[in-house]
């Protein structure tokens, strides 16, 4: 146990700077996925709002 603690430290000693970045491009790619996601459900709904208020319209008409 004591060789894996010394080992994760030297890693982290080592390596902890690209780690972190890497976890950080990770978690940046991920959020602005789920963000692009959201706008595409958006503006389905917004085409969808349009099409029936257009509907309305002509129905008025």
């Amino acid at each position: 146990m004591k060789f894996l603690e010394e080992l994760m430290n030297i890693l982290f000693q080592e390596y902890g700077t690209l780690i972190l970045m890497v976890i950080s491009i990770v978690l940046s790619m991920t959020v602005i996925t789920m963000y692009i996601e959201l706008l595409r459900n958006n503006i389905e709904i917004i085409s969808e709002l349009n099409s029936i208020i257009q509907w309305i319209n002509s129905a008025i008409r």
